[in-house]
């Protein structure tokens, strides 16, 4: 086995939980979908979700022609729809990431981690003094009137 291949497998088995919530997570949504907006609006944003992921992760040229295609298609309640779904998706994702930090971070303390209160989060980077602070359009303002 490669050298790389133990730390790839390791990164992967702390993500399990993460995955796994995601896709609960979405599995809900789709429920939700299909009952408060009925099976053809699941069946579309379902149908862009797959042809997304094959175009994006597989680089299937003709996923992302159809793909286009499909978008390029839809009346504008659908956009609303899918726009609305996928919303709430990524909604949904960036609170499952929160718990797992939760989640990795307790990991860490329980295995006498020394500093995790210093792990870098969103907001610790964000209120560093602005000279500290990674220069990205992602940093907030919010402790210094210096720009990023």
């Amino acid at each position: 086995m490669p050298p790389r291949a133990a730390p790839a497998r390791q990164e992967a088995e702390k993500n399990e939980p993460l995955v796994a919530d995601i896709r609960l997570l979405g599995r809900i949504l789709g429920d939700v979908i299909r009952e408060q907006e009925g099976r053809e609006a699941y069946e579309l944003v379902e149908r862009i979700r797959q042809l997304s992921v094959a175009y994006r992760h597989k680089h299937d040229k003709e996923a992302g022609k159809r793909f286009d295609k499909l978008l390029k298609s839809l009346s504008g309640e659908q956009a609303v729809s899918v726009i609305r779904a996928f919303s709430y998706f990524s909604h949904l994702a960036n609170i499952a990431e929160d718990r797992h930090h939760i989640r990795r971070r307790d990991v860490h303390e329980r295995a006498g981690s020394r500093n995790p209160a210093r792990w870098p989060t969103a907001w610790s980077t964000c209120t560093r003094p602005a000279s500290a602070r990674p220069r990205s359009p992602r940093c907030c303002n919010a402790a210094s009137s210096r720009p990023c």
